[in-house]
Formats: C-alpha cells, structure tokens, sequence
C-alpha cells in the first residue's frame, strides 16, 4: 500500500512539473516605440549592423519574409548579417546581462525572422518596425 502512494505522489508530482507554465522572459519588459525589447546582442556582430536570423534556404513563409526584411534593409543602405544561429560572448555574465541573454532567446522562440538592433530584439517585426529602430538606436532622424 505505501509503494503504491509513493508512486502516486511522484506521478502526481511529474504532471506538475509538466504542465507548470514556462517564465516568460518578456513578460513586463518595456519595448521601444517600435516594439523591440532590450536584449543582449549575440557575439560576433559588428556595432550598427542589423541580425536577421532565419532557417537558410527554406521555402518557408517566414523564410520569405525574412528575405525580402533583409533585401528592403540593403536597399536602405543598412548593413545586414544573416544567419541562422547566435551564441553570446559573455565569460562571466552579470544578472543584468543573464536577462538580456534570456529576453534575446525568447525573442528567438517566437518565430522567424528574429530580429537584432544594437541591443534590441523582435520577432517577425516589419521593415518599417526594423529601420524605424535602426534609426532610433543609430541616432539618425527619419527623411521626411
């Protein structure tokens, strides 16, 4: 009889664990203006430059939309790097930079095309939403 309310407990306790709701990492962050959030932006990537991250050659609607994002960015004269993948270079990260790095994965979560720009982060944002905040972190005002 023990055995058997052991093993109702461990069972009961794995459901739990189970259906207990993922921390959403964007949960009560600020955006910008935009819609992007403030992450930490992955290693490797040039100061100004706008990650677009994406499956590679895939026929996908989202690969689609990351491509003509990356094609309309270029034709505004803003330097894109696209990819399929990021990894941070953070040897010893401070709690600050732990939730930037979380904030940046979920934003990865979320769909194709992530989008990175100096320090902030969206899913699927237009090109509009993506040159608007370009411009913003750059500092550059908007032609009129």
């Amino acid at each position: 009889m023990r055995i058997v309310l052991i093993l109702m407990l461990a069972c009961a306790a794995y459901g739990a664990i189970q259906l207990w709701p993922e921390r959403d990492a964007l949960a009560g962050v600020a955006t910008s203006a935009n819609g992007f959030v403030p992450v930490e932006m992955p290693g490797g990537i040039a100061p100004g430059a706008v990650l677009v991250l994406a499956p590679r050659n895939c026929p996908s609607e989202q690969a689609q939309r990351t491509e003509a994002l990356a094609g309309e960015l270029a034709r505004q004269g803003i330097p894109v790097v696209r990819d399929d993948g990021f990894a941070f270079d953070v040897a010893d990260p401070t709690p600050e930079q732990m939730a930037g790095i979380d904030r940046a994965v979920e934003v990865f979560k979320r769909g194709a095309p992530a989008v990175f720009v100096n320090g902030m982060a969206m899913s699927n944002p237009t090109a509009a939403q993506t040159i608007a905040e370009y411009r913003a972190t750059m500092g550059v005002r908007s032609p009129d």
